[in-house]
Formats: C-alpha cells, structure tokens, sequence
C-alpha cells in the first residue's frame, strides 16, 4: 500500500475528539483519521449502489422493507450479535 501526505482543516474541536479517541484506540492521528475515512468510503460506495439498485428495480415492497428493517435492527443493535459472552459468563 502507497501513503500519501495530505493537508486537511478540521475544526479544533473535531481535532480534539479525534486526538482522544485515537489515543483511545492506540493509533496515530494520522491511522485514526485514515481508518474513519476508509469506513465513510465505504458506507458511501453502499449507499450508492443501494441507489443504483433502488433506481433499476423500484422501492421494495413493505413486506421487503420490514424484512431489511429486522435485519439491520440485527446488525445495528449493539449486543444483539455479540457471541463473546455466554450466560454462564454473567454468573
């Protein structure tokens, strides 16, 4: 993989929260903000190819939105998908 050296403006207190949470996470600013930007690309690629296909095959049907809604309810959920602990972890 090739770095690049880029210039950004970010306000301070965007710069701040994103000195701590760097900190947080062990990283570099400069990991941290890459990391960030690679997710936002992503999720932005999905959401254009989610248009794409809305736009070439119509709105779902209700039945298929609340199938898509259970689903991210799922995925989204924090815990709901968490397999690490176990009930006998609780005890």
């Amino acid at each position: 993989m090739s770095l690049e050296r880029v210039t950004i403006t970010i306000p301070s207190e965007t710069l701040e929260a994103v000195r701590q949470a760097a900190e947080r996470d062990g990283l570099s600013v400069s990991a941290w903000l890459s990391r960030a930007a690679e997710k936002a690309a992503k999720i932005e690629a999905g959401l254009a190819a989610a248009e794409e296909v809305l736009t070439e095959l119509g709105p779902p049907t209700p039945e298929e939105q609340a199938w898509v809604d259970s689903v991210m309810d799922l995925v989204t959920c924090p815990g709901i998908m968490d397999t690490s602990a176990t009930d006998h972890d609780a005890a």
